[in-house]
């Protein structure tokens, strides 16, 4: 009786399943590193944008508006490419994920909400809706 062996790892790639799992390993600390990078930019942008937002003048803010939208669409991407490269190696490892693509499009659309509501944020800082109480002056 013949006994079908399925080889560990992916022999058409030339990787043992040791290498593959490296591998995935590495794309999910590239994927760490990428939220801890867009967490710190955030809240540097709202640090900044509190302290100097009301002194820059309308294309100064534009300008550094535009850049932020950039570098955060680029991060949101980054965290988004280097999980979906994870999970698709573990598939090669012969190993089920459970951090599927919904588990990103909801961290992703969490991440997204929050860099509208640091420009949000940023915009009340330079139009305030009210006036501060006199001791606070």
């Amino acid at each position: 009786m013949a006994v079908k062996m399925d080889p560990l790892g992916a022999p058409e790639l030339g990787m043992s399943r040791a290498e593959i799992l490296e591998y995935s390993s590495s794309m999910l600390e590239a994927s760490l590193s990428g939220t801890e990078l867009f967490y710190t930019l955030l809240f540097a942008y709202v640090v900044a944008m509190y302290i100097a937002g009301k002194q820059l003048t309308k294309l100064q803010y534009v300008i550094a508006n535009a850049m932020y939208l950039i570098v955060m669409s680029m991060q949101i991407f980054l965290i988004y490419h280097t999980t979906a490269v994870q999970n698709l190696w573990i598939g090669y490892a012969g190993l089920v994920t459970n951090t599927g693509n919904e588990l990103w499009m909801i961290s992703g659309g969490v991440n997204a909400m929050l860099v509208l509501l640091s420009l949000w944020f940023s915009n009340k800082i330079r139009h305030p809706t009210s006036e501060p109480p006199s001791a606070l002056r």
